[in-house]
């Protein structure tokens, strides 16, 4: 960018051709979801794995363990229907059936599609390695 000095009658220095941002588009935030399905009528929350700091939501339970480290995951707050529904509306178009080998628990995900590379994955009930659907 080429920054023009002395531009116009005033000579302010601003030129808003070349000063402005390229991109206009806002950030939209990637929500990761694990659970049943959102219109199943769960109370779900918003959950943080404490090691690699990464947030999701899921149904509300005993005890839940982060999907991404097997480890206990903490509860950041309840969500109430409406924001989980507006959070989610447009995220839940990827969603992948699993089912954990060890508890026989029976959930969606869409973490597969916004994290690539990531191979990995963890039950949110029982904290043992999954093998989901690809």
């Amino acid at each position: 960018m080429r920054l023009v000095l002395g531009f116009g009658i005033t000579a302010t220095g601003y030129y808003p051709y070349t000063q402005k941002p390229v991109d206009y588009q806002p950030y939209r935030p990637v929500y990761l979801f694990r659970g049943p399905p959102p219109d199943a009528g769960f109370s779900y929350g918003l959950f943080e794995d404490e090691t690699l700091k990464k947030q999701y939501y899921s149904e509300l339970g005993l005890e839940p363990y982060s999907p991404f480290t097997g480890k206990p995951a903490k509860l950041v707050k309840e969500v109430e229907e409406y924001e989980f529904q507006r959070a989610m509306e447009n995220m839940l178009e990827n969603l992948e059936d699993c089912e954990c080998a060890h508890c026989g628990a029976k959930f969606k995900q869409n973490m597969r599609a916004h994290l690539k590379g990531r191979e990995e994955y963890y039950c949110h009930r029982c904290g043992a390695k999954l093998s989901c659907n690809k």
